[in-house]
Formats: structure tokens, C-alpha cells, sequence
């Protein structure tokens, strides 16, 4: 009889620690990154850009974590002009993940850091009768001279939302989907003015499992 309370004694017990043995200490994601940017300019509309980005989180206890999160994105055009565009977002913050007994693995973040974002076109140009060109060389006045400019400027990046994890096994999850209000505070490439920048992230990729708690 002792030994038949023992074993029901010790059932929570072990559920305890085959719970805690679920709870992985550390996460790192890499995967793909859908931002719709809404610039708030009637010089620039609204864009899509594709990249991708990288997590790294430290779960604190079975609920509260740590995420610094780094990803890139980039677009080739803007309202039709060949303008190579790219935005880099450098955050960190807490995540809430709701670990449980089953395959499935919802989780809510709100993120805080910056933005770093640049913009680059190729223009041509003619020389002016050699106005243009260094001293000692000399072009016909018809000859298009080609240039690059770039402006670049960095500001405040939030994000705020949340993800689903599915267990493939011990160590591999997969997410199918991670989405994000992401706010920018960034100088206007053409006014310079800084506005509100309401933008929305999507997120897709690997979630590798390291450690256990």
C-alpha cells in the first residue's frame, strides 16, 4: 500500500519535470521577412520588401523571455524609378511564450530599438564640355556620365505581436507565421521631417531549440 501512494505521489513529479524538460533555455530563428512599409508621403507610396532576419531568445523561466532581433529588407524599385531601397531593424525586449503539453507554441513580444534604413539610384549625367570630369580627361559634350546617390538615415523601430511554433521534434520548430506591428521613426529621405511610420511585418522560418529547463 506504501509503495502504491509513493508512485501516486510521485506522478506529479515527474510531470513537473517532463514539463520543465519541454521548456528549452535557449531559441535562435532565422527565417523570412515580409514588410509592408507605409512611408506617410505623397512623394513615396506604399511598398512591399522581402529579406530576412535572425532571433535570438533566452527563456528567463516557462513564460518570460528575452529576444534581440536583427532582419533586413529590400526593394529594387519605388514608384517605378530603379531605386535600391533597404531597411535594417536592430531590436530587443520580452517575449510571453505559453509553453504546454503540446506541439503548438503561441508566443507575444513587444520589441524596442532602431532602424537604419538607405536608398540608393543611378543617374546620368553629361559631362558639360569636361565640367564634370577630373583635370586631364576630356569627353565629347554627348556623352552621358553616370553617377550614384545615397541618403541613409537612422531612427526609433517598435514592434509589437506575436508568432506560433510548431515541434517538429526536440531541438527544430517550425513557424509558419509571425506577425508584427512595426513602427519606424525615421527623417523623410526628400522633407527630412520625422513622422510616425505605421508598417506591418510578416515572418516565417526555424526556430532551433537549445538546453532545457
Amino acid at each position: 500500500m506504501r509503495k502504491i501512494i509513493a508512485v501516486i505521489a510521485a506522478v506529479p513529479m515527474f510531470a513537473l519535470v517532463a514539463a520543465a524538460t519541454d521548456v528549452p533555455r535557449m531559441e535562435t530563428f532565422l527565417g523570412y521577412n515580409f514588410v509592408r512599409f507605409n512611408p506617410n508621403s505623397g512623394y513615396i507610396p506604399s511598398f512591399n520588401a522581402n529579406g530576412g532576419g535572425g532571433q535570438f531568445v533566452y527563456n528567463l523561466n516557462k513564460w518570460v523571455g528575452g529576444v534581440v532581433d536583427i532582419g533586413a529588407v529590400s526593394k529594387g524599385t519605388l514608384n517605378g524609378f530603379n531605386v535600391d531601397t533597404t531597411v535594417i531593424n536592430f531590436v530587443a525586449g520580452p517575449r510571453i511564450t505559453f509553453h504546454n503539453h503540446s506541439r503548438f507554441t503561441p508566443f507575444g513580444q513587444v520589441l524596442f530599438g532602431g532602424a537604419y534604413s538607405t536608398a540608393s539610384a543611378q543617374i546620368s549625367l553629361l559631362p558639360l564640355g569636361g565640367a564634370l570630369l577630373p583635370p586631364g580627361i576630356i569627353l565629347p559634350p554627348d556623352v552621358p556620365v553616370s553617377a550614384r546617390i545615397n541618403a541613409s538615415h537612422t531612427g526609433f523601430a517598435m514592434f509589437a505581436g506575436g508568432g506560433l511554433d510548431i515541434k517538429i521534434n526536440k531541438h527544430i520548430a517550425f513557424r509558419p507565421i509571425g506577425a508584427d506591428y512595426y513602427l519606424t521613426r525615421l527623417p523623410s529621405l526628400f522633407t527630412g521631417d520625422t513622422t510616425n511610420r505605421n508598417n506591418f511585418r510578416y515572418s516565417a522560418g526555424v526556430n532551433f531549440l537549445f538546453g532545457a529547463q
